[in-house]
């Protein structure tokens, strides 16, 4: 008897290390420097970090136009905040994690809108006849700066969260009649304080600030490099400023992001450098993670690469080190195999970039296979089933044997 349930406890603790050992093993399958956390085969862009870092808000086409998601930082909890028949782009959440700013429209107009995260509430606070563009919240939340676009010529402007005040903050930011850049890029930044705006000048090539009450007081920030342009400019949780400087040379191109202290006569300080990914990019609020869209592996994707050692070597690297998040690993989704119930085919960087904005990538109803087992279904989710089977069974006969010695047991006694 004694033997027997030696031997049941070493077999428990043999059980124990195997699925300790399976877990680890598909975490380290997925736990390199760069994580995917979309796989849909489609162009999943704009990311977005919640303001507690545990959520990431996108954009994701479909049907020829784009909708908005939401889902949790390792690409599970996928959900769909664009409802009905509507082109949403450029997500961005407010102070409180409670609200979506987002534009919605046509190619021709689009207008700011604020979506409520738990009543799923759209409130159009923008109606200008015009192309409004890249909305961002001010730190208290009250008021919101966007991009508007209008015969020929592209400003920033400002407005309070009820549509009331719309304010234009800059007088011919960029024009077509000089050649420069009039669809807007990136959002412009507030500060800490929201006592400043941070934008891109109208070449795309230098980064500045101004009030943000008025537009007065426009100061350049960024450092003069004729080798690259400045721009996607980005607030520190420290107070200070990051942005991207984007260097593309026939055969060679890199991305720089450097940080700089308002108002000081240091220098930058570079953040990141070499980096084989172009911008923009958000810092996760503790700092310690960098969210960002690319088609390093097909498709535009979205990514998180951690800001240690390893994930800054990795991001000098074009597609190396790069592994799906835990969730989409679990889930048995190989790059390119839709989330969701569409499945999708890859399609090559060329063919997504060459699409307008708004166009889905081509897609396929057909399952894909994923080698001997199953789609959708991890090896190692089938090796801890196997597992489970077996100590279920093991348990089942010694519970079994038990019973019968005491039935034995209480015979004897009568």
């Amino acid at each position: 008897m004694r033997r027997g349930v030696s031997l049941l406890c070493l077999f428990r603790l043999w059980c124990l290390a195997v699925v300790g050992g399976l877990a680890s093993a598909t975490v380290a399958l997925a736990a390199g420097p760069i994580l995917q956390v979309t796989a849909d085969g489609t162009s999943s862009v704009r990311p977005s970090w919640s303001p507690d870092g545990t959520h990431i808000a996108f954009q994701t086409s479909q049907d020829n136009a784009y909708k908005v998601y939401t889902m949790a930082a390792d690409g599970s909890d996928r959900r769909l905040i664009s409802q009905g028949a509507v082109d949403d782009r450029h997500p961005t959440w407010s102070p409180d994690g409670k609200l979506l700013a987002l534009d919605s429209g046509t190619e021709l107009k689009r207008d700011i809108v604020i979506v409520d995260l738990a009543t799923g509430t759209r409130s159009q606070i923008t109606n200008l006849a015009a192309f409004s563009s890249f909305p961002s919240w001010s730190p208290d939340g009250s008021r919101l700066a966007f991009y508007v676009y209008q015969k020929g010529t592209l400003d920033l402007w400002t407005i309070n969260k009820d549509g009331t005040k719309p304010v234009q903050m800059t007088q011919g930011l960029a024009s077509e009649n000089k050649s420069q850049c009039t669809f807007a890029c990136h959002m412009a930044a507030w500060s800490p304080d929201g006592s400043r705006l941070a934008y891109s000048d109208g070449d795309q090539t230098h980064v500045f600030t101004m009030r943000s009450d008025d537009g007065t007081d426009q100061v350049k920030v960024s450092v003069d490099d004729p080798t690259g342009r400045s721009h996607f400019p980005l607030y520190l949780g420290d107070g200070r400023l990051a942005y991207v400087t984007e260097h593309i040379n026939p055969g060679q191109s890199w991305t720089d992001i450097w940080a700089v202290t308002p108002g000081s006569t240091v220098q930058p300080t570079a953040l990141l450098q070499d980096v084989q990914v172009q911008g923009p990019f958000e810092f996760s609020p503790d700092g310690q993670e960098l969210l960002f869209s690319s088609p390093r592996n097909g498709n535009f994707d979205i990514y998180v690469a951690t800001l240690d050692a390893a994930g800054k070597d990795a991001l000098k690297k074009l597609s190396s080190e790069t592994d799906l998040s835990p969730a989409l690993a679990a889930a048995g989704h190989p790059a390119g195999l839709s989330t969701s119930s569409q499945g999708a085919s890859a399609s090559t960087p060329a063919a997504v970039a060459a699409q307008p904005p708004g166009a889905s990538a081509a897609t396929t109803t057909s399952p894909a296979e994923t080698g001997i087992l199953p789609a959708g279904i991890s090896p190692y989710v089938l090796a801890l089933g196997g597992l489970a089977v077996v100590w279920a069974l093991v348990e089942g006969v010694m519970i079994a044997r038990r019973r019968t010695r005491r039935k034995g047991t209480g015979s004897d006694g009568r």
